[in-house]
């Protein structure tokens, strides 16, 4: 795992014992922990609004000697990563199909690598317990989140996808209950519909989970676990090859846990998959 996730971590783990200037910080960082390998403590204690003794103690709860350390660590993991691959259609060039699978292959190992295994038991925790599950995404996250629900739906009864077609977000959001979990995907550009779906989330009581490339300000407030899928590929689209591995894995994991119930909805749907094929062949 390279430190700068390792950082991001440090932060998601302590966050919730922090005083709210320590937050105010953590929230700066965890936008772009690289930032600490950019600017002086001075200045991030500036940019958020706090003082620099605030920023002292944040980095010394987050296991540190000193800034001067944390900052050493997120130079040298940068120093040590190779550099991003030049995106061939953007230099006049063409990406073989060997080149694209290596990126891919090494992009979609270091994206499990640096996820924490405690926040995807949790996520699926959530999953499995939830009365009735939410499965939102917006613009280009929505194919994900159909994907999503297109697995889930096997082996769970109760799913409603945000945004459907044709219904506009609220009515549909209404009958929101603290006992159900929100699946939010912010992979892509983050919509100001989801932050309102999360907000209205949280306000309900329900449980959120949230599949994102970067974190954000405000992430950590919003949702009760986030699991980070690596957008950056070697094409000019990026790639969505680690968040879709990452939600088939959730998914997966998911069907395991339910086991019997699981098994017997999947029977049942393969049923009324026969039964219909049967009859559709019947002369009239």
């Amino acid at each position: 795992m390279h430190s700068t996730s390792h950082i991001a971590q440090r932060l998601l783990t302590a966050y919730d014992d922090m005083p709210r200037g320590e937050r105010k910080l953590a929230d700066l960082l965890l936008e772009d922990v690289e930032v600490v390998g950019q600017f002086t403590a001075a200045d991030l204690a500036d940019q958020a609004g706090v003082s620099k003794a605030t920023a002292a103690r944040l980095f010394r709860r987050l296991g540190y000697a000193g800034y001067r350390e944390a900052q050493r660590e997120v130079r040298e993991a940068r120093a040590a990563e190779p550099a991003a691959p030049q995106v061939p259609a953007l230099a006049g060039g063409t990406l073989s199909p060997g080149e694209y699978l290596d990126a891919e292959v090494k992009h979609l190992v270091r994206s499990f690598e640096a996820l924490p295994a405690d926040q995807v038991t949790e996520a699926v925790r959530l999953l499995c317990s939830a009365a009735k599950l939410w499965v939102v995404g917006f613009g280009e996250d929505y194919p994900l989140a159909l994907f999503a629900r297109a697995m889930l739906i096997k082996v769970f009864p109760d799913i409603r996808m945000i945004p459907l077609s044709g219904f506009p977000v609220p009515e549909e959001f209404a009958s929101i209950k603290p006992a159900d979990t929100v699946l939010a995907f912010g992979v892509g550009r983050r919509s100001s519909e989801l932050r309102n779906v999360i907000g209205s989330s949280r306000r309900a009581g329900a449980r959120i989970i949230l599949v994102t490339n970067s974190l954000a300000a405000g992430d950590k407030r919003g949702a009760d676990v986030i699991l980070r899928g690596r957008r950056e590929g070697p094409t000019l689209f990026g790639s969505m090859t680690a968040p879709v591995s990452l939600v088939t894995y959730l998914c997966a994991r998911v069907a395991s846990e339910t086991g019997d119930s699981a098994v017997a909805r999947l029977r049942h749907i393969e049923s009324i998959h026969s039964q219909w094929a049967e009859e559709s062949g019947r002369p009239e």
